[in-house]
């Protein structure tokens, strides 16, 4: 500690749900009349309300901009975009979470076109900006969850992206699992034969 107050990060906080059904994900297609990255594909959310948590809003997004309800969600990916929108100073704070979906039908809405795609369809497609390269990691169910910093310029092009992940869970037990198995069949071998 060096005496000096703490500083305030001034930050929106956002939480997104690529949602999974029959091999696809509903993504939404940005209306051409936003004010930021209009015509762009995106996952589903929004801004967390104050005092609520981004898994909550993430719950709450679905189903006021889809009228889905989701079960199975995952944090796939943290990202911090450093002032990614020219001339605000504010930073965003992105949770990317997947999630299957448990019933209904999506609706309209006025953030633009939901559409239906398999990840491969995804891919290509003109992405927003903070999903630019790692929207692939993001979609592979294997891997764990990813944090990524993106600084970005006076133009609103990211400048800089610095990328860290967390082993799978998965992956993680898995291998505890193998070892566990492997040391009780052992046990077992040598009770049946001593």
């Amino acid at each position: 500690m060096t005496g000096k107050p703490s500083p305030i990060h001034h930050q929106i906080v956002c939480a997104n749900v690529f949602i999974r059904r029959g091999g696809r994900i509903l993504v939404l297609r940005r209306s051409a009349t936003r004010q930021y990255a209009a015509n762009v594909v995106h996952p589903v959310g929004g801004k967390v309300e104050p005092d609520e948590d981004p898994f909550t809003a993430a719950q709450r997004e679905v189903i006021e901009e889809t009228g889905l309800s989701v079960t199975n969600m995952r944090l796939e990916a943290v990202l911090l975009d450093v002032a990614p929108v020219p001339h605000e100073s504010h930073n965003w704070l992105i949770y990317h979470f997947s999630a299957d979906c448990a019933a209904g039908e999506p609706h309209e809405t006025d953030e633009g076109e939901l559409v239906w795609m398999t990840p491969a369809e995804f891919l290509r497609q003109r992405l927003h900006p903070s999903l630019e390269g790692i929207a692939e990691r993001i979609l592979d169910p294997r891997k764990g969850t990813l944090f990524v910093t993106h600084t970005y310029n006076a133009n609103g092009l990211i400048d800089e992206r610095s990328e860290k992940a967390c082993v799978s869970e998965t992956s993680r037990w898995q291998r505890i699992w193998n070892v566990t198995r492997y040391r009780l069949s052992r046990q077992n071998h040598s009770i049946a034969t001593g």
